[in-house]
Parts: C-alpha cells; sequence; structure tokens
C-alpha cells in the first residue's frame, strides 16, 4: 500500500496490462513474416497480448466495486471513454473504422451500466460461487448460440455502416461487446468483495486450476481432432473474435495467475508508474500507427527487424509513461477526466 491509498499491485498490473495491449498492437500493425522459431515467439505474443484486454476489465470491476458512483459521474466518465476511443479509431485506420466500438468503449459501457450487471452479481452469496455460475450461464450461452456473437472475421467486427450495426457491435458482435465481456468486470468485482487476503488468494488459485484443467482438456481434443487450439479469429477450438467458451476460460485462469502472482510478488511494481497512466498511455500509442503503420512493408523489414521494432516499441512507451507520471501528473488524460467531473458528482460520494 502507497500513501493516498493506492494498492501498488493494483497499479503495476494495470501498468502490465497497457504494455500487454501496445505489444500485440504494434506487433499487428508491423506483422513479421513468421517462420520457424520465430512461429514459437509469435504465439507467446499473442498469447501475452491476449491477456491484456481481460485483463483491463478485470481491474476495471475491481475499480468500480470500491465505491459507488453518482448517475453524473458514471455518464461522464463513459462519456471521456467513447470520446477516447474515437481518437484511437482514427489514429489507428488501419485497424479500426471511425465507430467501431473497441475496449475503451466496452469499459465505457459498462460504467455505464453498472446497475444492471452489479444487481445480477448480487442476487446470490457467496459472490465466488455466484461468479462460477455466472460464468457457467455465459459459457453456455456461448456454446449454444454462437451465432449471436456473430462471424468470426475481423472485417465484420469492425465495421460500422449503421447505427444499429454499431449498437449490435458494442452489446453482441463487435470487437470488445458487453456480452460475454461482461463476465471480467463481475471477475474483478468479485476478487474486490473477498477482503481476507488469504480466502482471496484461495479462490485465485482454485480458480487457477480449474482453468488451467480445462483448457487442458480443449487443448488435448483440438490435437486429438487435427483443429487449430487458438487463433484471433477463424476455426478454432479457441477464438478471440468472438471471445468463445474456452477463449473466457482460459483468459480468467490468465488474469487469476497474474493477479496472483501480482499480490505475493512485487515484480509487476516496476510499472506502477506506468500504471498510473494507463489511459493516456493507451490513448496515445496508436498516433503513431497513423503515420508509420506501413513502414514493414515500403522498407521491406525482415522478421528480426520487425521484431526488434515491436518490442522496442514497447519498452519506449513503458519508459515515457513512467517519466510523464513523475514529470506531469496533472497532464494525462487521468487528471483531465477527473478534473472535470461535475461538482455535483464529487458531492454526492
Amino acid at each position: 500500500m502507497e500513501g493516498k491509498g493506492r494498492l501498488i499491485h493494483i497499479d503495476g498490473l494495470r501498468g502490465l496490462a497497457v504494455l500487454l495491449m501496445i505489444l500485440v498492437h504494434a506487433a499487428a500493425t508491423w506483422e513479421p513474416e513468421l517462420n520457424g522459431l520465430w512461429v514459437w515467439i509469435g504465439v507467446v505474443v499473442s498469447a501475452a497480448g491476449g491477456l491484456a484486454a481481460p485483463l483491463f476489465i478485470t481491474l476495471l470491476g475491481w475499480g468500480m466495486a470500491q465505491k459507488p458512483l453518482s448517475a453524473k459521474k458514471r455518464f461522464w466518465r463513459a462519456t471521456f471513454l467513447f470520446f477516447c476511443q474515437l481518437i484511437v479509431n482514427m489514429s489507428a485506420p488501419h485497424l479500426f473504422e471511425p465507430w467501431t466500438p473497441g475496449v475503451l468503449s466496452l469499459m465505457g459501457a459498462l460504467i455505464l451500466l453498472e446497475p444492471c450487471w452489479r444487481s445480477v452479481q448480487h442476487r446470490r452469496n457467496p459472490l465466488g460461487r455466484n461468479f462460477f455460475l455466472a460464468l457457467s450461464i455465459v459459457c453456455c450461452l456461448t456454446l449454444l448460440f454462437g451465432d449471436w456473437q456473430g462471424p468470426s472475421a475481423w472485417d465484420d467486427r469492425v465495421s460500422t455502416v449503421s447505427v444499429s450495426v454499431l449498437v449490435h457491435h458494442l452489446f453482441l458482435t463487435g470487437l470488445y461487446p458487453v456480452f460475454p465481456w461482461v463476465v471480467f468486470a463481475w471477475f474483478g468485482a468479485t476478487i474486490a468483495s473477498l477482503q481476507d487476503e488469504q480466502e482471496r488468494h484461495g479462490w485465485l488459485r482454485t480458480t487457477s486450476f480449474v482453468g488451467l484443467s480445462i483448457s487442458a482438456l480443449v487443448l488435448a481434443l483440438s490435437i486429438q481432432g487435427g483443429r487449430p487450439w487458438a487463433l484471433p479469429t477463424g476455426d478454432a477450438a479457441l477464438t478471440f473474435f468472438p471471445a468463445n467458451a474456452p477463449f473466457l476460460v482460459a483468459a480468467l485462469t490468465g488474469v487469476s495467475l497474474l493477479w496472483w502472482g501480482a499480490e505475493r510478488f512485487s515484480l509487476v511494481h516496476r510499472v506502477a508508474d506506468l500504471g498510473r497512466v494507463s489511459l493516456t498511455v493507451y490513448v496515445l500509442h496508436f498516433l503513431p500507427f497513423a503515420l508509420f503503420h506501413a513502414s514493414d512493408e515500403v522498407q521491406h523489414w525482415g522478421p528480426a527487424l520487425t521484431a526488434f521494432v515491436v518490442v522496442a516499441y514497447t519498452m519506449a512507451w513503458a519508459v515515457a509513461g513512467a517519466w510523464w507520471h513523475r514529470r506531469y501528473p496533472s497532464s494525462t488524460l487521468e487528471a483531465w477526466m477527473r478534473r472535470f467531473e461535475p461538482a455535483a458528482s464529487r458531492a454526492a460520494e
């Protein structure tokens, strides 16, 4: 614990989440030609990057469980995040359309809908058992009604040809729709409810063990059936777009292990300063992509050079984010969001 009531491992997890986001976005922008050993490096990067968004949403759920938000504050924060999502989309036209819902719009929607999904979570006790029940229901729905989540194709999931498509993407068929991603917010709120450290660590270990067992079974079945185990999109046992049941289980397992490790060990403390400006760094790291997203193709970069650029770009933002927090803590998106919150919302707290 630090001064002003901050938990350093939470800031560290935020820093880790934004680093993983930058890594996977840089790799997707300057995608190297993978062969031989590079294939396995690509698998590691994809697996690590796949935990970034789940970790962000879990942290959001944890944060929202700390204290209730007034309606005005909820509306302001959601609007601010929607605006930041627009900036991200305009900065990365090679990845998104201007109105494509993404991680930030998912966070905004979850903030607006907090009274709904939090009321569902609190219907039964204990919350740990209630979470597993909710996760089971969500996984069953994704297995039985997979068509609800739309096609597993990037172009279809970023397309926003009409307002109705945009709304559909925000809630069901987009990159990060409310369903089923709300399970990660439930997960974070459940962690926050487990105040006893021993109980919390035991629950995280149990979640990790169950998740690892299920994921190992899915892997074995995919190998036996000659089917790819994991792909971002396409025909595989585990897909990110859409987030199918095996992905939800695997991601929750990874987040559980990261959270448990962050509380037990101090390694993530090194990126705590970065975590305090995670929103700012997340938005800004897209800006260079608008100018340089085709550099690897124009300059004909090889796999080694591309990998170096991806890692160097990620590390540069780690250093820049920590420096920015220490030097200009009041000139960040986080600070501006708090500074311009409606006065009535502050009084309501």
